[in-house]
């Protein structure tokens, strides 16, 4: 393949999802949760659209990263969308807890080599196997006034032209 391909990590990158709704009425709800859209959602799309295929890799369930992605993605083409079973869990020895890892090499089999592949996630060590191909965002809980997604904007442009 020719295109780049750009993967959506997304509670904290895209949306934010809590079990108490904000001050603002949700977006939308997903079972207990009340969904909250980034602000520029709309607008990093569009214009990464024709420089990349999208993708979705989230550690969430299959059935949430279904529903949020049926919501945030309308009009826009999606390669796949893969939840928490396509992620390697590891034991994290600081937190005693489990890491879910994204391992970019289980993408080669859609046709995109490594190289092509940027991830926009907000944890790090979800994609430690890849760190280059790591875009990091600021995570976001689902206050207004935020727009970091104009700033990924910029480095998506900047970065398909290498």
């Amino acid at each position: 393949m020719t295109r780049n391909l750009l993967i959506f990590d997304l509670d904290e990158t895209l949306v934010h999802a809590t079990t108490a709704p904000l001050a603002r009425a949700a977006d939308f709800e997903f079972e207990q949760y009340f969904v909250y859209k980034r602000a520029f959602l709309f607008e990093l799309l569009s214009i990464a659209k024709p420089l990349y295929d999208f993708a979705v890799w989230s550690s969430s369930s299959k059935e949430y990263v279904d529903a949020v992605v049926a919501e945030i993605f309308v009009g826009f083409d999606v390669k796949f969308s893969w939840a928490v079973e396509r992620c390697i869990q590891r034991v994290d020895a600081q937190s005693n807890g489990y890491v879910y890892i994204k391992d970019l090499r289980r993408v080669q089999s859609h046709g995109y080599s490594v190289e092509r592949i940027t991830i926009l996630d907000d944890s790090p060590e979800k994609i430690a196997r890849q760190p280059q191909n790591h875009l990091r965002i600021k995570p976001y809980d689902g206050l207004e006034g935020d727009r970091e997604l104009l700033a990924i904007a910029e480095e998506l442009v900047a970065r398909s032209k290498i």
